[in-house]
């Protein structure tokens, strides 16, 4: 299948650039723009939209993409420099660059699905934009909307709110659930789809579970609330994931050059040993006396499970736990949303309305598909949902910790979402001098992206530059402790 996807990214590539080369003296044609051609089908273009959506994914975890995650996380290699939180505008174009890459492509896909009357491809070309939408408003706030998309018709595009980005994607979403709902066109989709293998059932689940999760970002905005945010997600996920089945992942291959990033990063491990989780990661699965730490860690050379505190070094004789190699595989999948996912979104949406009876319903079964996911023996799934300490609080914010805290736990090397939930509700609570060596900000992560440094030469409609470690979003409004 694997050898099947290369054939055809490099097929796709190869009409592109020949194509493209026909009127190459013309100095005013966008290298990124793709040209169309009848050779170009949406079964083409499909696959190819999905990995490098997927690849987009990966991407955006760096230079703060995934901030909690690689500190709190995994992020021990075995080196003393200090934990620096500066980040400048030159290191944003892992996130930013979707506009000549996988956003742009997706678009291509919906525009030609729209042509040729093929609506599902057009729905989830509308779900992949969807998706990157939402992650230019909830990382920088304002950005380009469709002007962006216009090429040299609009070349200073002209900054949209992150309301209005989230109205623009929720739209999508609707009119994908319609499309896919309905009759496919001319074009069936089938195993050129390689995240769902044509079943578009799938696609209206994960759909529903976007409009979830975005839903309750929300939760805080200006002019909404925390129960009206709820009661959206709640609405959402009636349509959502229903099993570990429907989770829309990008399963990667044993065979060398097609490996997970996450896999990359244990050989790049500077200890030639693989990855170290960190103390506060360990510190917390310890209290809950987890059993994924079975699955995911090796003991540590002392008895246990030990973490490191992020950028430290270890003594001699005092070797911390390891992520395994039979944890972190070379197929390990790039995540997009999950089922678990969508019962922890439904856990802390019945705690923002006071329902902790449902609240505990829906953590226990978050919970219970995460390890099942991980492969953790049945009986001890029901061990640890047994423990008083995953007992949901009868008041909302520490009902919220819990949630959250638990949600933390699971979607380690998974999404971003732990990020931008830590940004939302300020849990999991961490104490960055513990954890990390020689942190310069003791009290936040920065809070949202720079625009690139080529966003501030060219376009005069940039907004000014923002201090990051300040309010990060409009989204970005519970109160700090």
């Amino acid at each position: 299948m694997k050898n099947i996807i290369k054939y055809i990214i490099v097929s796709l590539v190869s009409v592109l650039l020949f194509t493209g080369c026909e009127e190459w003296l013309d100095v005013n044609t966008d290298p990124n723009a793709i040209v169309d051609s009848p050779a170009i089908t949406e079964d083409i273009y499909l696959i190819g939209v999905e990995s490098e959506w997927v690849q987009k994914i990966s991407d955006s975890w760096y230079w703060w993409g995934g901030g909690i995650r690689d500190w709190t996380c995994y992020y021990s290699i075995q080196q003393s420099t200090p934990a620096t939180f500066i980040i400048s505008p030159g290191h944003m174009s892992h996130q930013w660059n979707c506009y000549s890459g996988s956003l742009k492509h997706a678009v291509a896909l919906y525009d030609k699905a729209t042509e040729n009357g093929n609506n599902h491809y057009k729905g989830i070309a509308g779900i992949i934009a969807a998706w990157h939408w939402f992650m230019l408003a909830d990382f920088y706030d304002e950005a380009p909307l469709e002007q962006a998309m216009k090429g040299n018709e609009y070349p200073y595009p002209e900054y949209a709110s992150q309301a209005e980005l989230y109205n623009h994607a929720n739209g999508l979403l609707n009119e994908a659930v319609t499309l896919l709902s309905g009759a496919a066109g001319d074009k069936e989709v089938g195993n050129d789809d390689y995240m769902f293998g044509g079943d578009i059932s799938k696609w209206i689940k994960a759909a529903y579970a976007i409009k979830a999760r975005q839903a309750l970002r929300l939760s805080y905005a200006t002019g909404t609330s925390p129960t009206a945010q709820a009661d959206l997600a709640l609405a959402a996920l009636t349509n959502a994931m229903t099993s570990n089945d429907d989770n829309l992942i990008w399963q990667h291959s044993t065979e060398a050059g097609y490996w997970s990033w996450v896999y990359d990063d244990m050989l790049f491990d500077y200890s030639a040993d693989g990855m170290t989780p960190n103390i506060f990661l360990v510190d917390l699965m310890n209290y809950f006396n987890d059993p994924r730490r079975y699955v995911m860690f090796s003991e540590a050379e002392q008895g246990g499970f030990k973490g490191l505190v992020g950028g430290d070094t270890y003594p001699a004789g005092d070797t911390p736990s390891r992520f395994r190699w039979d944890y972190a595989t070379p197929d390990f999948p790039d995540h997009v949303i999950t089922y678990h996912e969508c019962k922890f979104i439904e856990a802390e949406a019945y705690a923002l309305k006071s329902d902790y009876t449902n609240c505990q319903t829906a953590l226990d079964a978050a919970i219970t598909a995460d390890m099942t996911w991980e492969g953790v023996p049945a009986d001890s799934i029901t061990a640890y949902l047994a423990q008083p300490e995953l007992d949901v609080p009868t008041n909302v914010e520490d009902a919220q910790k819990l949630v959250i805290e638990q949600k933390y736990i699971a979607n380690v090397f998974e999404t971003r979402t732990m990020y931008f939930d830590w940004i939302r509700t300020g849990y999991p609570v961490i104490d960055f001098e513990y954890a990390i060596l020689n942190v310069d900000n003791t009290e936040t992560f920065p809070r949202r992206l720079l625009y690139p440094q080529e966003e501030f030469d060219k376009n005069e409609n940039v907004p000014p530059l923002p201090n990051v470690f300040d309010k990060g979003t409009s989204w970005d409004n519970k109160p700090r402790k």
